[in-house]
C-alpha cells in the first residue's frame, strides 16, 4: 500500500512525492548512490554498473543498497508501489539480456536513464522475472510511477505484455487496481467539488446546509481506491505552490490526506500496515525531504555537484526516529 503524486509548482519546480505503507519494517533512510555504483543482481549473480548518481529512501540489504523511491542527477525520478494480485512477470529469461527481480528495476532505472523519453527506448533490454530470489524472499508485485525533469508522468504497470511506459495524466497512483481502473472509477466522484451545495426544498420544506458540504462524494477509507480519489481531489484543487520550498509544504499536507495511522489498517497476519514515512522528491533542485512515521520533522538532503563529484561511496543519512519538539520558552 501506497500513494504517489507528482507537482508543478509556479516557479517552474517539478515534484514526485510519495507515503510508504507497508507491513514489513523496510528502515529505509535518505541514502546517495554515486556514479558508477556496482551491484549485482539477487536473480542470476550478475554485476552491474549504475551510470548517474541515485538520491532515494534506501537501505542495504546483502551485498546491495536497495531504494524504493528517487532520483538521479539529471532529474529523473521513481517511486515502486505494491501491486497485489495483478503484476505478470516473465517466467523465465531471456538469454543475453538484463534479467531482474522487480525490487531492483529503480536501480537500473534511475541508475541508467536521464528522462522518460530514455526509459522509453531502453525498456527493451529489461526483463522482470517472477522468483523468490529477491532481497525479501519472495515475489515482489509491483508497479513503478515515473516523472522527469519536464514534468512527464508515466506509469510502468507489467501485467503479462512486456515493459512499457503509461502516461499518468492524472499525476497520481496507489496500489490495485491499475491505473486504467482508477482512471475510470473517478467518474464516479465527479459530485466532489470545493464549494458548498445551496439549499435545496423537499416538497415545501427547505433544507438549509448544515456546514461544508462539497466533499462530502469523497471516500474515507485507506483502500487503495479511496486513497486515489482523495489525491486525484487533492492534486486537483489545493492551491498551487508558488516556489520549491512552498510546494514541499504544500505536498505534505496533501499526503496527510492518504497517510496510514498505525494500527488502523490490520493485515491477515495481525501486522499494522501504516505510512513508515513521506518522502518529497523535488527533481528541479535536486533535493529530497523525508518524514518518518515517528518523527514529523522534515529532513532535507541534497545531491550537489561536489556530491557527485567527489563521493565515491554509497552514503546513508542519518534521521532521528523518534519525535523531537522545538521549545518556545
Amino acid at each position: 500500500m501506497c500513494t504517489s503524486l507528482s507537482l508543478e509548482a509556479l516557479d517552474g519546480s517539478k515534484f514526485l512525492a510519495r507515503t510508504m505503507d507497508f507491513a514489513f519494517e523496510l528502515n529505509g533512510r535518505p541514502t546517495f548512490l554515486p556514479e558508477n555504483y556496482q551491484w549485482v543482481s539477487s536473480y542470476d549473480k550478475k554485476e552491474y554498473s549504475s551510470k548517474y548518481a541515485v538520491m532515494g529512501t534506501g537501505a542495504k540489504y546483502g551485498a546491495n543498497y536497495m531504494v524504493a523511491d528517487g532520483f538521479n542527477e539529471y532529474g529523473l525520478s521513481a517511486a515502486e508501489l505494491y501491486f497485489a494480485n495483478a503484476a505478470k512477470y516473465d517466467k523465465e529469461p531471456v538469454e543475453g539480456e538484463m534479467n531482474l527481480v522487480a525490487e531492483e528495476f529503480i536501480l537500473w532505472a534511475l541508475g541508467n536513464n536521464k528522462s522518460i523519453e530514455d526509459l522509453k527506448e531502453n525498456l527493451k533490454q529489461v526483463h522482470l522475472i517472477e522468483s523468490d530470489r529477491g532481497v525479501m524472499k519472495q515475489n515482489q508485485p509491483l508497479h513503478w510511477i515515473f516523472s522527469d525533469a519536464t514534468g512527464a508522468t508515466y506509469i510502468l504497470e507489467p501485467e503479462g505484455n512486456g515493459l512499457t511506459l503509461q502516461e499518468d495524466k492524472v499525476g497520481v497512483m496507489t496500489n490495485t487496481p491499475d491505473y486504467n481502473w482508477h482512471k475510470t472509477n473517478l467518474a464516479n466522484y465527479l459530485g466532489a467539488q470545493t464549494t458548498n451545495f445551496s439549499a435545496k426544498s423537499f416538497g415545501e420544506e427547505e433544507v438549509i446546509p448544515l456546514g461544508q458540504n462539497g466533499t462530502f462524494r469523497l471516500p474515507g477509507g485507506y483502500t487503495a481506491v479511496d486513497r486515489f480519489v482523495r489525491a486525484a481531489f487533492m492534486r486537483q484543487n489545493t492551491e498551487t505552490p508558488k516556489d520549491s520550498h512552498q510546494a514541499v509544504n504544500t505536498i505534505l499536507h496533501m499526503l496527510d490526506s492518504v497517510t496510514i495511522p498505525r494500527g488502523v489498517n490490520i493485515k491477515n497476519n495481525g501486522e499494522s500496515s501504516y505510512t513508515q514515512y513521506q518522502t518529497v522528491l523535488d527533481m528541479t533542485n535536486r533535493a529530497m525531504y523525508f518524514v518518518p512515521y515517528g518523527n514529523r520533522s522534515v529532513y532535507t538532503v541534497k545531491m550537489t555537484d561536489d556530491m557527485i563529484k567527489n563521493q565515491k561511496e554509497p552514503k546513508e543519512f542519518p534521521v532521528t526516529m523518534e519525535q523531537e519538539f522545538k521549545s518556545l520558552n
